[in-house]
């Protein structure tokens, strides 16, 4: 049947033109931007899973700078430790000095006493002095139940937390200030490492020089292996966190790789479609053209 007022022909091209010319857009706009979800209605599902992980991504980074902060705090407390070790080694250097009665005097004993108060006081002032984004270290603020969290994960929950913990460092801590032979030799204030007899605190005998020496190097011991144990919680601590972040590592790189076959194109795939796309635009308006034409025809059987 000839017709003219409806060209089913031409309709049904234009139809597979407007067709063509969407996925050719489609095609552009995946191109242009490397995504294969520009929008939500390119893949509904695949949006929401993809956002899901990308906040996981996130997440993970952020704990992996979290867990890198936390061993710069710890780079910062092993720092201090090292010089705390030194001042230590200097003490207990000069308390077996003091117990050499024998070739010492008493104003000999006397400089020695009085650099082991000067001592004394640095590692005091240290206990206070040395912080991390102006937290105290050393103060107490991070031992027992004053132990601060670190956030290691993108989640909420336990497994997702780390603690760090750090001993108080301040003379009590070390183990100068208890006990009544502690308390004559690093307490109230004065060292005692003299060659005057001195009253003990609670039972009031006297205590001569070389047993405070004597005493000094077991107390300045005993605080040297708590220096070394500390430094030693730090490490295995550094060592978790180091582990913590390379899995922190793994974990992005391949949540980024499942959320990458979701989000983003296949350019080699896309450029592939949008050849085929320009070739079928070409030959449709080419057919549209035709089909416009066939009405035409008709003029034949007027003439």
């Amino acid at each position: 049947m000839s017709i003219i007022n409806t060209n089913l022909s031409a309709m049904i091209g234009l139809n597979n033109l407007r067709l063509t010319n969407l996925g050719l857009k489609q095609s552009l706009e995946r191109l242009s931007s490397g995504l294969r979800i520009n929008k939500g209605a390119d893949d509904p599902s695949g949006l929401a899973i993809a956002k899901g992980m990308e906040s996981q991504i996130m997440g993970i980074r952020t704990s992996q700078m979290n867990g890198e902060d936390g061993i710069s705090l710890i780079h910062t407390a092993d720092g201090a430790l090292a010089e705390t070790h030194d001042v230590l080694m200097r003490m207990r250097d000069l308390a077996v000095r003091a117990a050499n009665e024998a070739t010492l005097t008493s104003r000999d004993i006397m400089r020695i006493n009085n650099e082991l108060q000067s001592l004394k006081a640095e590692l005091a002032r240290k206990s206070q002095a040395v912080t991390f984004n102006t937290k105290v270290l050393f103060s107490g603020g991070y031992s027992g139940t004053n132990q601060q969290l670190l956030q290691i994960g993108p989640d909420n929950g336990t497994n997702y937390r780390l603690t760090i913990e750090i001993w108080a460092m301040t003379n009590s801590g070390l183990f100068m200030t208890s006990g009544t032979r502690q308390a004559n030799w690093l307490g109230g204030g004065s060292l005692l490492i003299s060659n005057v007899s001195a009253g003990a605190a609670t039972t009031g005998t006297a205590v001569g020089a070389l047993s405070m020496a004597w005493t000094a190097i077991d107390h300045l011991n005993s605080a040297i292996n708590f220096v070394s144990d500390l430094r030693a919680s730090l490490g295995i601590q550094e060592r978790r966190l180091g582990h913590v972040i390379d899995d922190l590592k793994a974990q992005e790189i391949n949540v980024a790789a499942a959320k990458s076959r979701i989000w983003d194109a296949d350019m080699a795939s896309e450029i592939t479609e949008f050849t085929r796309l320009q070739i079928l635009q070409q030959s449709g308006t080419a057919i549209l053209a035709q089909a416009n034409a066939q009405p035409q025809n008709i003029l034949q059987l007027l003439q």
